[in-house]
């Protein structure tokens, strides 16, 4: 009897451990990933799924059942800029792998702004460094440097590659499924060709999870 009493405590508790949901994590991302939003505001952002802060405005949709989040911010005075934050995760066999995805843009086109991966393992909630995901670093200029290099040919100048950034270079997580996706979207596809196509190896890679590996493989 004992033993089973043992054994159904030790369920519990990892049931527990796994209970997390999208908007936990919502709460649980450092307030300098999200806008500086506190946990008060991200709250109010649930309940209402809008928030007007300052000159700002947000809109927050999310999916539970796929678990995935979307934030979208702009100005209450009509100005283009916007923000897309997006959060997904996957659940490891020790722990749970959460990605947080920002977006800032304009008329003028959009650009990767940070990209960030966590982990949540027994109620501790940190910053992955490395890992998971080829080339990446917790520091979001090396990452998007070394992305940038992978998607060039190995001679391609500095320069061009800092330019490359601010071409519609995004990464995408999945809604649904479990990839992530990484593409050149840009806003004046005449100009781009002209003069960077020369420099590509790929416009997009998809990154698939391999749940055995627990990392991501790009397909090419």
């Amino acid at each position: 009897m004992k033993n089973a009493i043992i054994i159904f405590l030790l369920f519990t508790l990892c049931g527990q451990t796994y209970a997390q949901s999208i908007v936990d994590f919502f709460y649980s991302i450092p307030a300098e990933y999200l806008d500086n939003l506190s946990y008060v505001e991200r709250k109010q952002l649930i309940e209402d799924k809008s928030l007007t802060k300052d000159d700002m405005v947000y809109h927050i949709t999310y999916d539970s059942k796929n678990g995935y989040l979307k934030l979208e911010q702009s100005y209450t005075g009509g100005q283009s800029g916007f923000g897309i934050f997006e959060i997904t995760y996957w659940r490891l066999r020790t722990k749970v792998l959460i990605a947080l995805s920002s977006v800032m843009g304009s008329n003028g086109g959009t650009h990767q702004n940070d990209f960030k991966l966590f982990t949540y393992d027994n109620k501790e909630f940190d910053q992955v460094r490395f890992g998971y995901l080829k080339d990446y670093t917790s520091s979001f200029d090396v990452f998007v440097n070394n992305l940038i290099s992978e998607f060039t040919y190995k001679n391609t100048p500095q320069k061009i590659k800092d330019d490359l950034k601010y071409m519609g270079f995004r990464i995408e997580l999945p809604r649904k499924g479990r990839d992530v996706r990484i593409s050149f979207n840009p806003i004046n596809e005449t100009y781009f060709n002209r003069e960077y196509s020369k420099y590509l190896k790929y416009r997009s890679k998809t990154y698939r999870f391999d749940k055995a590996k627990e990392l991501f493989d790009p397909e090419f």
